[in-house]
């Protein structure tokens, strides 16, 4: 009966100990900054950004090729426009 009773004990004691040192660990981390749902929301802002900057680029490039193609067109038929 004793062997129970330190066994159980024994095992309630690990347990504590390690939620508490779990708590300690998690509080440590977002005292120290390591909030990981922080770091995702940069890691996503910058993704977005970067999004945002090659479709306007990609815009860019379109807008000057439709250019090109109307100077090109607009040499190609030059005598309508005399």
């Amino acid at each position: 009966m004793n062997m129970k009773r330190i066994l159980s004990s024994c095992l309630l004691g690990v347990l504590l100990t390690s939620s508490v040192l779990a708590e300690r660990a998690s509080a440590l981390e977002v005292i120290l900054g390591n909030d990981h749902r922080h770091e995702w929301r940069e890691q996503e802002q910058v993704k977005r950004e970067w999004l945002r900057r090659e479709r306007e680029e990609r815009e860019r490039r379109e807008w000057q090729h439709r250019q090109y193609e109307k100077r090109q067109w607009r040499s190609r038929h030059e005598y309508d426009y005399r």
